[in-house]
């Protein structure tokens, strides 16, 4: 990643960004029923769904980035 020196703001709409951190919160949920349905202890759900979360919210915002550009 290069940087151009200058700074940008992000111009996506709120209701954007809003999905996307839900979308993730959701994705962070089911991930986290799953592993403890699978036996797993409550940490080990905790961090896996945390994991889920954060790659989540980062593809969601690589393709808002993405849109913007197109």
């Amino acid at each position: 990643m290069t940087s151009s020196g200058t700074t940008t703001t992000c111009a996506h709409p709120v209701r954007d960004l809003i999905i996307v951190a839900l979308v993730s919160a959701v994705v962070g949920l089911l991930s986290f029923i799953v592993v403890t349905q699978l036996g797993d202890a409550i940490l080990d759900g905790v961090t896996k769904a945390g994991t889920a979360s954060i790659a989540v919210a980062g593809a969601g915002l690589i393709v808002l980035q993405y849109l913007k550009r197109g």
